[in-house]
């Protein structure tokens, strides 16, 4: 599949005005989308975007579409889309690898390296298993620390968009022991968003079922979450329907949460606990945030779709670009596995 970025615009220049009282309220906003190849003015869509991450020095885009069973990488320059299918399983969860050419990816409840320049599933290298006697359930969401642990957090059996609650785990996986990945937050229904405070003391995650992105005190040194905290509840503020999905956070310190079933990305304010501005996108299903492009000032959105729903949402699926936000992100952790090539 081929796509180029910022070829195709939703729309023209969107003029709005934040919640939030500054120095200049008003900010110009662009929102575009990944194309397609196949059909030039049209966007590229995929079946459940998920896990998008911001490779600096391939200058590319990496994200995953879960029920498709693939892992993509966006060529920034060329626009060019590389995919490689996995045979064992849904994709749903991404990372990169420090000093790595391979990438960690989530594959039902296990994590893989991921190495790109081998064929097939011969391509992936078990690391561990987790909710072991669990068959139905998976990893739903994971993002390596500022030590380099990752963070890997399961989901419950599902139907349709029905979960089970109270049946999965938030782990941490060490390269020291990564075959006993640790309990750090049990029971969870959906582990969804997770971020770091910019001076990393503060975990923010979401559980999406309870509508809520929370904090915890954060020991970078023992890898340990306490003082478990409500930033922001957004059943408050008019979004009852729609559950907090992935979560970015910028050079300010502010968070930026896809709202699953509920079309928009939130940028909040932590510290302050109120959101700054909603961003509406004209699909329900936002699934995932991350920072982008050259200087990190480009916000990319994936989505999802149902195939019932086609018809009402046609842009279901498709890669969303903001611009012009007048925010930048901060680069990704990476996951720290010391001659991970070599494993």
């Amino acid at each position: 599949m081929v796509g180029k970025i910022s070829l195709f615009y939703l729309g023209i220049i969107l003029k709005c005005v934040t919640a939030a009282e500054t120095q200049d309220p008003q900010q110009f906003y662009r929102i575009s989308m990944v194309s397609s190849h196949e059909n030039p003015g049209s966007p590229a869509l995929f079946s459940h975007g998920e896990s998008p991450v911001w490779d600096q020095e391939l200058q590319s885009l990496y994200f995953v579409d879960v029920h498709a069973s693939k892992v993509h990488r966006l060529d920034y320059a060329s626009g060019k889309i590389h995919s490689k299918r996995i045979g064992y399983g849904e994709v749903n969860v991404l990372s990169l690898v420090s000093g790595s050419h391979r990438v960690l990816v989530a594959v039902r409840s296990s994590l893989y390296l991921l190495d790109w320049t081998v064929a097939g599933d011969a391509a992936l290298r078990l690391l561990t298993t987790v909710d072991l006697g669990m068959p139905d359930n998976v990893i739903n969401e994971g993002k390596p620390d500022p030590e380099g642990r990752f963070w890997a957090g399961t989901k419950g059996p599902q139907v349709g968009d029905d979960v089970t609650p109270d049946k999965s785990t938030l782990y941490t996986i060490e390269q020291e022991s990564f075959t006993t990945p640790r309990i750090q937050l049990r029971p969870v229904s959906i582990s969804n968003g997770l971020v770091w405070s910019l001076n990393n003391t503060v975990m923010y995650y979401i559980d999406s079922t309870t509508q809520k992105v929370e904090a915890f005190d954060y020991d970078a040194q023992r890898g340990e979450i306490s003082g478990r905290r409500t930033i922001i509840d957004v059943s408050n503020y008019g979004y009852e329907d729609a559950i907090p999905d992935g979560m970015t956070i910028d050079a300010q310190g502010n968070l930026w949460v896809a709202l699953m079933f509920g079309g928009t990305v939130l940028h909040i304010d932590p510290d302050n606990r109120h959101i700054i501005f909603g961003y509406k996108l004209p699909v329900s299903r936002v699934t995932s945030v991350c920072w982008g492009g050259p200087n990190l000032d480009e916000l990319f959105v994936t989505t999802g779709r149902d195939s019932q729903e086609s018809t009402l949402e046609p842009l279901g699926g498709a890669i969303f670009t903001i611009r012009g936000t007048g925010s930048r992100g901060v680069l990704p952790h990476m996951f720290r596995f010391d001659n991970a090539d070599f494993y």
